[in-house]
């Protein structure tokens, strides 16, 4: 028989594919021979506790060579394996070698030598798992080396109590800022954020006053069951019947007990526009005059989408206008856009009349979620009048003592009634005035005629007066004329020879 050499020279402890045979059946350890890589071999196992492998939970193998030189050594070697379906615990190894016997390496090394027993605490082996100890040493004298070995091992009976906790998360989500006329949207988030189940899990929310959903102030839903990082989400519109700052809370609570709470604010602004209108208190028939509107925002939100508009006044024709304004068939237009608050903005139109009388412009502007504001204001159109004054003598010239007639017309040339028409004429020393029509009143050489009451526009009067040559010379007639529309008078002269 060939004897194995150190581990220099010689086959390591076979590794445990190698082939083995069966175990005898029957309580105790089992022993077989076997020859691999020239070295005849021996492999002893035991179950533990019982010594039966159908009711053990541990089997120990132990392999080593049959036959050694002296003073040569050789390694030997120890596996243990769980025979079972669960780990078993507090494995213990221990080994007695003979005295003769001298270690050299050890792997693992033991937990404990004393007393030629060496003990490997080896913990807890896993479900069919294995754990291997190698063993190499000498002998200095012929003879036998004894090693023996046993194992123990603690089954334990273990259960598992899970401890879960239970949690609540909730989040609101709502717009920091809205206008009056919008619905605020709002978002619940309830989520389970601890590792328990939750049942009978309640949203409610409170809506703070001036605000509502649907009519109603107090909200609630049944959200049932929630696993552990299960969420669920709720989402509505309120809506502000005023403006201001709105709190509003939030709480979800389950059959655990356990709760939680969430807030949101939201404020609630709202554009208000005002408008002025200024335009001159009198001007002229046919001549241009300016109205200008001037709209602020006086809310505390923008004003979007903002139009004024102005109806033309009947009679009234649009010239131009400023800052895009366009003109339809009846009205001003101006698309003034976003209208921020506190920053005015003026508009101004042009309008002509050939009519006289009193222009009413109403300017009506609105915008998105602002409430409509007019304002009035009004131009007297009023026209001119312009009086012609013509005169005329025939026959002229004229001898002493023969007879001339006077004839004047007045007539309006202007845009507006003329009243009160006075006519004064005065005769130099030449001539003399002997009669006069409608009404005229001859004193002296003054003739004076009662005032016309009113001249309308293209209006015209005339008078006549008869006159006498008294002198020879060149004679100078002079007409005055007065009027409530021209008070200061207005003269003219007419030249009659006299020979």
């Amino acid at each position: 028989m060939q004897v194995p050499q150190s581990r220099s020279t010689a086959a390591a402890v076979p590794e445990t594919k190698a082939p083995a045979p069966a175990p005898a059946p029957g309580y105790g350890p089992t022993y077989a021979t076997f020859e691999e890589g020239g070295v005849l071999w021996k492999r002893g196992s035991m179950a533990f506790p019982t010594g039966l492998r159908e009711s053990s939970g541990l089997l120990v193998e132990k392999t080593l060579p049959a036959e050694v030189l002296v003073g040569q050594k050789f390694d030997y070697a120890y596996k243990l394996s769980n025979l079972t379906d669960y780990p078993i615990h507090m494995v213990t190894l221990a080994d007695r070698v003979s005295a003769n016997f001298t270690s050299a390496e050890v792997d693992p090394k033991p937990s404990d030598t004393r007393d030629g027993v060496a003990t490997w605490q080896l913990g807890t082996l896993g479900p069919k798992e294995t754990k291997t100890i190698r063993v190499k040493g000498s002998s200095a004298e012929e003879g036998t080396v004894t090693t023996c070995g046993w194992a123990t091992y603690s089954p334990l009976l273990c259960e598992d109590v899970r401890v879960v906790k239970a949690a609540l998360q909730l989040t609101k989500n709502a717009p920091a800022e809205v206008i009056l006329c919008d619905p605020i949207p709002m978002t619940l988030t309830v989520k389970n954020a601890g590792s328990s189940g939750l049942t009978g899990v309640k949203v409610s929310d409170a809506l703070p006053q001036g605000l509502t959903s649907d009519g109603k102030s107090a909200l609630s839903w049944d959200i049932g069951n929630l696993a552990p990082g299960e969420s669920k989400e709720i989402k509505f519109n309120s809506a502000a019947s005023a403006t201001g700052k709105y709190v509003n809370a939030a709480k979800a609570t389950s059959a655990q007990g356990v709760q939680a709470e969430a807030s949101s604010t939201t404020v609630v602004r709202e554009p208000a526009l005002a408008i002025t209108c200024t335009a001159p208190e009198q001007r002229y028939m046919g001549r241009p005059f300016e109205v200008c509107f001037s709209v602020v925002n006086k809310g505390d939100a923008v004003a979007a989408a903002s139009v004024l508009e102005v109806p033309i006044p009947a009679g009234a024709t649009f010239k131009s206008a400023t800052a895009g304004g366009q003109a339809t068939a009846s009205a001003v237009v101006w698309n003034l856009g976003a209208l921020a608050p506190n920053a005015p903005k003026e508009v101004c139109a042009t309008f002509v009349s050939a009519e006289a009388g009193a222009f009413k412009f109403v300017g009506a502007v609105k915008g998105v979620c602002a409430k409509p504001a007019t304002t009035t204001c009004q131009t007297l159109v009023v026209g001119v009048s312009a009086l012609l004054l013509e005169k005329a003598d025939d026959p002229d010239p004229i001898a002493v003592g023969e007879t001339t007639t006077y004839t004047v017309k007045v007539t309006n040339q202007g845009t507006a009634d003329d009243t009160n028409i006075r006519m004064v004429v005065e005769f130099p020393a030449e001539i003399a005035p002997v009669s006069a029509s409608n009404g005229g009143v001859v004193e002296g050489r003054r003739v004076t005629f009662p005032a016309f009451p009113r001249l309308t526009p293209k209006q015209a009067f005339t008078y006549t007066i008869k006159a006498k040559g008294e002198k020879v010379g060149d004679a100078r007639v002079r007409f005055v004329r007065t009027s409530d529309g021209i008070p200061a008078p207005t003269s003219a002269e007419e030249s009659t020879r006299v020979y």
